[in-house]
């Protein structure tokens, strides 16, 4: 079964009178260990796209589905729940809490979801280990470079085990070696974990990491690559 499952997905925007569709008419679905990239120019409806996946938007029709739960079923509290539990989040700005060191800022997530125990706790060190994080775990966000502190997203946004992390433009802030550092590293994480994955992303470089590419424009997918 697939992970997430979007079906015939629209959202409509008015401004000043005029319909703009964001999203119009989409269907997609993304099995487990799968990364997909999302593409297209601005304003093609990927971040809208995105957010509805999420369930941080709903849609004005159609439905989304992870692991089968239908998300326009759940009332405000079950679906801020169920998004905690099941999905992952990296953005480009990282959100990082400024004044908790690399560690804390990872187990947050357990800490939510009431997972901080000790298996929680050495799954936060053994992914800071395998991000190459180790010697980093006591320092606060502002003592990391951009690349480290990305890595410090990912890790927060696997750490308690989500079915799918979306990632919305990782790398917009990175330079090219950081970008394919972070994004290579979150796509061996995706696969070796059987997450399902979708990135956001306006660089056509970094789609040589993912497994499918999805284009966007004027709110449609018009190509898959």
């Amino acid at each position: 079964m697939p992970t997430l499952e979007a079906h015939s997905v629209r959202k409509v925007y008015h401004l000043h009178g005029v319909e703009i569709r964001a999203v119009d008419d989409i269907s997609l679905a993304i099995q487990p260990g799968e990364f997909v990239a999302l593409m297209g120019p601005s304003g093609s409806g990927k971040t809208t796209m995105l957010a509805l996946l999420a369930g941080l938007l709903h849609p004005d029709a159609g439905e989304i589905r992870i692991n089968g739960q239908a998300l326009h079923t759940l009332r405000k509290a079950e679906l801020a729940a169920f998004r905690l539990s099941n999905i992952g989040f990296t953005f480009q700005a990282n959100n990082l809490v400024p004044y908790l060191t690399v560690r804390e800022n990872v187990e947050l997530m357990l800490r939510l979801n009431g997972k901080l125990d000790r298996n929680g706790r050495t799954r936060t060190q053994d992914l800071l280990k395998r991000l190459d994080l180790d010697n980093r775990m006591d320092n606060l966000p502002s003592q990391l470079s951009g690349g480290q502190q990305q890595r410090v997203a990912i890790a927060r946004a696997l750490v308690h085990e989500p079915s799918i992390v979306l990632a919305d433009e990782p790398t917009a802030s990175l330079d090219t070696n950081r970008a394919h550092q972070v994004v290579s590293t979150l796509a061996n994480l995706i696969h070796e974990q059987g997450r399902a994955g979708v990135m956001v992303s306006h660089d056509p470089r970094m789609c040589a990491y993912a497994d499918r590419v999805l284009h966007m424009q004027d709110g449609r997918l018009v190509e898959e690559s």
